[in-house]
């Protein structure tokens, strides 16, 4: 069995780094750089576990989901964007990206979001590579970088001129703003410059997520 170290867990990891010495790795589709365990969110985040086991109970009896599905295993991954709503309490949480790890914003917008990071053609379908690991099929034809809000129908929120976005990476890390202009140099279009509240600034695209109208507060 592998361990993570608490004194060497990711910086990201909502975790004292005093106290018990395991924390629990992560599996699963989404990327470890910007996800949690289960364990993690139960214990650490929520605190609706004190213990493993206890995570391991809450999750046996299936009041824990993620994007509408039961996690089933305690090193399941939470990941950025991710809907997860604990089912005993009724709780919804959105995860966010901030400057120094993850924010877990309680909302009563239980959509999924998901940014398109490429897409390949499976017959007259298109297979649609998503932020989280996951695919997508549809015959619907998206764009690369938009985003998927997946409610009683499909939304897209392209990445364009006006658009409202999450920046998820970088010292702006958490921040909203608006496209305010798409550069293209070369053959790429790969930097926006994007307005918020109080600043404007030059980043590049694969930094922003289209949020469409999602509730991100």
């Amino acid at each position: 069995m592998v361990h993570q170290k608490r004194l060497s867990a990711p910086e990201h990891y909502p975790v004292s780094r005093k106290g018990l010495t395991y924390t629990t790795t992560t599996k699963g589709s989404r990327p470890a750089s910007e996800g949690i365990p289960a364990v993690i969110f139960l214990r650490e985040v929520t605190g609706y576990a004190e213990t493993k086991k206890e995570a391991k109970e809450i999750i046996r009896k299936g009041q824990l989901l993620r994007n509408g599905d039961r996690i089933n295993d305690i090193k399941d991954t939470i990941g950025l964007f991710d809907i997860v709503e604990l089912t005993a309490t009724e709780e919804i949480f959105r995860v966010l990206p901030q400057k120094k790890g993850l924010n877990f914003v309680e909302t009563e917008d239980a959509r999924p979001a998901t940014k398109i990071k490429g897409k390949t053609r499976q017959g007259e379908k298109f297979v649609y590579h998503l932020h989280n690991g996951e695919n997508y099929m549809s015959s619907e034809a998206y764009s690369t970088e938009s985003t998927l809000i997946f409610g009683d129908e499909v939304e897209e929120a392209e990445m364009k001129e006006g658009e409202n976005v999450v920046v998820l990476s970088g010292q702006h890390a958490g921040k909203k703003a608006t496209v305010h202009e798409i550069h293209k140099r070369g053959m790429a279009d790969d930097t926006a410059t994007v307005e918020t509240a109080d600043s404007e600034f030059e980043i590049q695209k694969e930094k922003l997520f289209a949020t469409g109208g999602i509730e991100v507060e």
